[in-house]
């Protein structure tokens, strides 16, 4: 009994040391960590926190560390504190972490819209859209209100080279309306 409350006084101890101080993260290159991100998606300004990756270190620096995602080869500089260890550089990167990591909600470039269907069964318009750093088979139909508040300028030149008029018509309500609604959250 005695030996249980000194290791929880202990324990105790070290966490409120953590606490005050902070800790020092310590990756080297090559590791692989999860990186804790601010989900955007959330309404009413809420934050949230997902961990996502693994990503591979890359760069170790004084107080940051620069980190490559596994598919778009994209880098991203993060503090150490949102890190957390994955793996040791001797993780073998095979089809299932790949597929895990293509299935996480991470924020893509567009690289170009290259069609526009009407669908009947949720009844509206999507855009097939190509992702910058993957590959074709990846492409993918997304909503056009989505594409409207997330590129809108991309949306928007598409839609005027386009010869689909009840298209360009709504696109451009849609870009219009996405505008109107950008300016009164400056507002706010």
């Amino acid at each position: 009994m005695h030996e249980e409350v000194v290791e929880r006084k202990e324990r105790t101890r070290l966490y409120q040391k953590m606490a005050k101080e902070g800790t020092l993260e310590n990756f080297t290159v090559g590791d692989f960590v999860l990186w804790s991100r601010v989900d955007e998606r959330l309404q009413d300004n809420k934050l949230m926190v997902r961990w996502v990756g693994p990503y591979r270190v890359t760069e170790a620096r004084e107080y940051s560390f620069v980190i490559e995602h596994l598919i778009t080869g994209d880098d991203f500089e993060v503090h150490g504190s949102r890190l957390k260890f994955y793996d040791d550089a001797s993780l073998e990167v095979d089809e299932e972490i790949l597929e895990h990591v293509a299935k996480q909600g991470i924020v893509l470039g567009v690289e170009r819209i290259r069609e526009h269907r009407f669908n009947p069964i949720t009844k509206q318009w999507e855009l097939l859209v190509s992702w910058r750093g993957l590959q074709e088979i990846e492409d993918s139909w997304e909503p056009l209100v989505n594409m409207v508040h997330d590129v809108p300028v991309l949306v928007a030149n598409y839609a005027e080279q386009q010869q689909d008029e009840e298209f360009r018509g709504q696109s451009q309500r849609s870009v219009a309306g996405n505008r109107i609604y950008m300016l009164k959250c400056d507002g706010l």
